[in-house]
C-alpha cells in the first residue's frame, strides 16, 4: 500500500493564503540578498533586499485588501482586487518614471530580488490556494 503525504489544508481563507505565501517569500528574499552580498557587493545585496521587500509589500497589500473586502462584500472582492492590481501597476510605473534611481542601486541585484519575490509569492499563493477549503455552512 502506498502512503501519500498529507496535504496541509488552509481553513483560514485569504489570511491563510497571506501567511503561507509570506514566509517562503521573505525567506527567499533574505537568501537572495545574502547571496548577492556575498558574490557581488553590499549594494547588490541591499538592492535585492529592497526590491524583493517592495514586491512582497505590494503583493501583501493585494491579499489583505481582498480579505478585508471579502468579509463584508464578497461579490465585490474580485473586481476590487483587479482594480487595485491595475492601480498598483500604474502607480508603481509612475513612481519609477518620476523618482530617479539612488546611486547605490544595483540594477541586476534589484531585478533578481524582485523576480525571486514574484515567483516565490505566486508559487506559494497558488499552492495554498489549491489547498484552501471554504466552509459552505458557517
Amino acid at each position: 500500500m502506498i502512503k501519500m503525504a498529507r496535504k496541509t489544508v488552509n481553513k483560514k481563507g485569504w489570511w491563510g493564503i497571506f501567511l503561507h505565501a509570506t514566509w517562503p517569500t521573505l525567506l527567499a528574499i533574505v537568501l537572495t540578498a545574502v547571496v548577492f552580498t556575498t558574490v557581488e557587493t553590499f549594494d547588490a545585496g541591499l538592492s535585492a533586499l529592497v526590491a524583493g521587500l517592495i514586491v512582497w509589500a505590494l503583493s501583501a497589500v493585494s491579499i489583505l485588501l481582498i480579505a478585508a473586502v471579502w468579509k463584508n462584500h464578497r461579490d465585490m472582492a474580485i473586481p476590487i482586487a483587479m482594480g487595485a492590481f491595475v492601480a498598483k501597476l500604474v502607480i508603481l510605473g509612475f513612481l519609477l518614471a518620476i523618482i530617479p534611481a539612488p546611486d547605490w542601486l544595483h540594477s541586476i541585484g534589484a531585478a533578481v530580488g524582485a523576480l525571486v519575490a514574484i515567483v516565490i509569492w505566486q508559487a506559494g499563493e497558488i499552492l495554498v490556494f489549491l489547498n484552501t477549503r471554504r466552509l459552505i455552512y458557517s
